[in-house]
C-alpha cells in the first residue's frame, strides 16, 4: 500500500495437495476478514472499491496440483474466491508440461477439461512456468483471454522461464496479457547486475510487439516466507537450472515500495498517461472484469 498498490495477487498455493491447499485458502480468507485495510477481490463488482483506500487481494494458485486431478474441486475453489490458476510450475503435471521439461507433449485431455471448466467458472488461465507447446494449445483451447502473469521476453534473455515471440503474439491475439517479472534471473544473463532499466527494456519490447494495452505487471515479489528452494530440490520440484543467476530483484526496484519508480521510469521513456495507467494496473482490471463471473 505504501507503494501505491491497490490490488495484489498473491500465490495462495503451488505444490500443495488439496488437503494442504484448503487450509491455506481458509487462512487467507480469515486474514482478510480480520483486517479492515484489506478486501477479497473475487468478482467484477469488487474491482470498483479501490477508492476506499483498501488493498484488494485476488487469490492465485501457481500450479494445478491443488486440484488433485479433480475437476469438481475447481468449483469449490471458485466459490472460495480463487480467480486465477497457473497450469504448471516448471515441470509436468496432469494438465501438461512445464517450461523446464525437455520434451513438451502439450496439453493433456485432462488439461483441456481443466481449461474448459476454468472458462465456465470465470477463473483466469495463467500460462507462466508452462511449456511452449502446452501454452499454445491452452491459448487455442480457451474461450476467454489467457495470461502469462509473470514472464519476460526470451528474445531479450534466452531463459526457459521467459517466453518466445510466438507465445507473446498468440496470447495477445486472444486478448490476453503478458506481465513483466522483476526477478533478476529472468532479466539478463548476469542477474546480479540487473537494474530497473532492464525491466523497462522488457516492457518496451513487449509494447512494441503487442501494444501497451496488453502489457501489465507480474512483479513476483516475496518479502517473508521465501520459497525453500533446497526443500523443493530434494523433492524433485526444483532444479539448479530453474534459475540461471540470481534469486533476487534488480537495483532500483527491489520491493513493492519501489513501484512508483517504475511508473516514473515509464514516464521518462515517453509513455503516455493512458499507457502508463494500463501497464500499472488498468489492463489487469479490464481482463478480470471480462473473465471473472
Amino acid at each position: 500500500m505504501a507503494g501505491g498498490v491497490d490490488l495484489a495477487i498473491p500465490t495462495v498455493a503451488t505444490h500443495e495437495t488439496p488437503l494442504e491447499a484448503m487450509p491455506r485458502v481458509r487462512d487467507w480468507r480469515k486474514w482478510i476478514a480480520d483486517n479492515d485495510s484489506l478486501f477479497h477481490a473475487a468478482s467484477p463488482s469488487d474491482l470498483g472499491t479501490f477508492a476506499e483506500g483498501r488493498l484488494g487481494i485476488a487469490f492465485h494458485f501457481q500450479n494445478t496440483t491443488p486440484l488433485g486431478e479433480s475437476l469438481d474441486l475447481l468449483e469449490t475453489y471458485a466459490r472460495l474466491g480463487l480467480r486465477m490458476i497457473q497450469l504448471t510450475y516448471n515441470h509436468r503435471n496432469a494438465v501438461g508440461d512445464g517450461c523446464m521439461d525437455p520434451n513438451d507433449r502439450g496439453l493433456t485431455a485432462f488439461g483441456r477439461d481443466v481449461v474448459a471448466e476454468m472458462n465456465r467458472l470465470g477463473i483466469v488461465v495463467d500460462l507462466s512456468h508452462t511449456g511452449h507447446r502446452t501454452t499454445l494449445e491452452a491459448i487455442d483451447a480457451s474461450e476467454h483471454p489467457t495470461v502469462f502473469s509473470h514472464s519476460n521476453a526470451q528474445r531479450l534473455f534466452d531463459h526457459p522461464r521467459n517466453i518466445t515471440d510466438t507465445q507473446i503474439r498468440a496470447v495477445a491475439e486472444g486478448g490476453g496479457l503478458v506481465g513483466v517479472n522483476t526477478v533478476s534471473s529472468f532479466l539478463r544473463s548476469d542477474g546480479v547486475g540487473a537494474n530497473l532499466s532492464d525491466l523497462l527494456d522488457h516492457i518496451d519490447y513487449l509494447v512494441e510487439m503487442i501494444g501497451s494495452n496488453q502489457v501489465c505487471l507480474g512483479l513476483d515479489f516475496w518479502i517473508d516466507g521465501e520459497p525453500d528452494f533446497g526443500e523443493w530440490t530434494e523433492a524433485g520440484l526444483w532444479t539448479a537450472d530453474d534459475l540461471s543467476a540470481h534469486v533476487g530483484w534488480p537495483r532500483g526496484i527491489s520491493g513493492p515500495g519501489h513501484i512508483p519508480r517504475l511508473r516514473q521510469g515509464l514516464a521518462d521513456r515517453g509513455y503516455s498517461p493512458e499507457a502508463i495507467a494500463g501497464i500499472m494496473g488498468d489492463n489487469w482490471i479490464r481482463l478480470f472484469t471480462e473473465v471473472w463471473t
